[in-house]
């Protein structure tokens, strides 16, 4: 203002014709540095302050205005949490001012300290007890819009396409209806929130899945590729008991000499395979071989099962009777009558089938089972005892292909004596026995 009051002046005596005045002129004062500013000019950079760590003391409260970010971060771990921890030079650089206001007494301040900050970007993990907090990536503190997605099975279960798509998302899958969708997700503390989940209704059979679109479009291209037909077969089966008296014959051996009479094959000759205890033959082959086994007397029938079986299930004919058995026996008190548990074990003619249908082959699991119970003469009282032949056997079948195998034996020792009561026992007559029984088992798979 003064100087502006000079020129005022000065114009006032030009206008006026009087003779200037000198005037002196005070120095300008010289301008502060600024951090930055080219070297030369004022008296050099100031230096930032140093950051004072905060103290809260005994303080129920604390309440703070505009402070560091790292001075609040701080001040929550050392004075509040006690707990160890480490802060990334990246968070201690962040220069925003917070205003943070906080009472001990309306609750934990952990569960504050999350969402403080997942709010500025930060975040925590805990590794041997010792908390790192660090500053996300742009990717990961970006949250896009989850959208959901309904997916009906058309062929195979919910629960089997969820265990199988599980491991290509971060989220979870689960069948507690109960649970949020999202609920659990997390598996990390720094796991990225955009974690997608899912829910499987059993009673509908339906899965619900949550995700970004990104994920969803991948789910989309990746369930019709897996819910596809499960395939099924058609099993036709001949149980045969066959009873020879040569200890050295077995019923294969005999099945195989047959076959190899009527049909013009033999081990090695005209099959598939030429294993020990098996023939293979082709599709063609089956009516007559069934034909030639039937025709002689000497092999019976046990069972001919005729099964469809959906593949990776299991196709089970039992043919016979449960019998209650004695399974364990319990003291209530020890002045108490003891308690049995019975339970009730099958037994006759069993045939236990499950077929995995691929794209050349099948691969097969069969179990026969002939058993029976008699009186028992040793182990529990009262409870019978199980005789059991039983067989199980894992193959690879070609689709029509026709598989005759042999095995349980079984022999009895028989002895009959006859003769007249009054005479003496050498003269009585003596007949001695034996039969021999194996089981002989043709089978066919055949896919529908």
């Amino acid at each position: 203002m003064r100087r502006l009051a000079v020129v005022l002046v000065l114009a006032a005596g030009v206008a006026m014709g009087a003779e200037p005045a000198p005037v002196s002129m005070p120095p300008i004062p010289p301008l502060p540095s600024v951090v930055g500013m080219p070297s030369g000019i004022g008296p050099g950079p100031l230096a930032a302050p140093p950051m004072v760590p905060l103290k809260m003391g005994n303080a129920k409260s604390v309440d703070l205005r505009f402070v560091n970010v790292a001075q609040v971060i701080d001040l929550v771990y050392a004075d509040m949490l006690q707990s160890q921890y480490v802060i990334a030079p990246e968070v201690l650089a962040d220069t925003r001012t917070v205003s943070f206001r906080f009472d001990r007494a309306k609750g934990d301040i952990r569960d504050l300290l999350g969402e403080f900050l997942s709010s500025l970007g930060f975040g925590v993990v805990t590794k041997k007890g010792v908390d790192y907090v660090f500053k996300r990536k742009d990717d990961d503190k970006a949250e896009p819009d989850k959208q959901a997605f309904v997916y009906t099975p058309r062929y195979r279960t919910a629960d089997y396409l969820a265990r199988l798509v599980q491991p290509l998302f971060n989220g979870q899958f689960t069948m507690n209806r109960t649970v949020p969708a999202g609920a659990g997700s997390r598996a990390r503390a720094d796991a990225p929130p955009t974690s997608a989940a899912a829910v499987v209704d059993q009673s509908s059979d339906t899965m619900v899945f949550l995700g970004s679109a990104k994920e969803i479009s991948m789910l989309k291209s990746v369930l019709p590729q897996v819910d596809t037909k499960t395939g099924e077969v058609a099993i036709r089966a001949w149980v045969y008991e066959v009873s020879t008296e040569d200890d050295r014959t077995t019923g294969f051996q005999l099945a195989a000499s047959i076959l190899g009479g009527r049909l013009g094959i033999s081990l090695g000759a005209g099959t598939v395979d030429d294993n020990a205890n098996a023939l293979r033959l082709h599709t063609g082959f089956l009516d007559a071989a069934i034909a030639a086994l039937d025709s002689d007397s000497r092999f019976h029938v046990v069972t001919s099962p005729n099964l469809r079986v959906a593949s990776g299930k299991h196709g089970r004919l039992n043919v016979g009777q449960s019998v209650p058995v004695i399974d364990s026996v319990s003291y209530p008190n020890s002045s108490a009558a003891p308690v049995q548990s019975v339970t009730y074990q099958d037994a006759g003619v069993i045939f236990d089938v499950q077929p995995t249908v691929k794209e050349d082959v099948i691969d097969t699991d069969v179990t026969v089972e002939i058993s029976d119970f008699q009186k028992t003469s040793t182990g529990v009282n009262n409870s019978p005892t199980k005789n059991t032949r039983k067989s199980e056997t894992s193959m690879t079948l070609r689709d029509g292909e026709v598989v005759v195998m042999g095995g349980l034996s079984q022999g009895k020792d028989s002895l009959v004596t006859s003769g007249i009561r009054w005479l003496p026992s050498f003269m009585d007559g003596v007949l001695k026995g034996a039969t021999r029984s194996d089981i002989v088992l043709v089978l066919q798979v055949q896919k529908i």
